[in-house]
């Protein structure tokens, strides 16, 4: 019995961790779509989760606060103490529209970088 060939792909895959859905799907949300542009939905890298990636985690800010969301919560930090804690790096942040725009341009949650 031979051993299978391997699919080869031309395209990298894309991450497609929990924190970028489940940010990207609450800047879609109506209230903030529709509401002020107080919200931006952030990409960065945190010290205290792996570097192998150039962006390795996603949470929504609200002006000096920031939800961290994904696998099923939702919680709420002031920013500041967020940014300290986690010793964020490399931030990128979205509009809801730009955010939307880029979902339907790259066709995944993030990160587009």
């Amino acid at each position: 019995m031979s051993a299978p060939e391997p699919i080869h792909s031309d395209e990298k895959p894309k991450p497609q961790l929990a924190c970028f859905r489940a940010s990207a799907e609450f800047m879609q949300k109506p209230h903030i779509t529709d509401g002020p542009d107080d919200y931006r939905l952030a990409h960065g890298n945190v010290a205290t989760l792996p570097q192998d990636a150039a962006v390795n985690h996603a949470w929504v800010e609200e002006i000096d606060f920031v939800y961290e969301l994904g696998e099923g919560r939702k919680s709420l930090f002031s920013k500041d103490d967020y940014y300290k804690k986690n010793k964020i790096i490399n931030v990128r942040t979205y509009t809801a529209q730009e955010a939307i725009t880029l979902i339907g341009v790259y066709g995944h949650w993030g990160p587009w970088n």
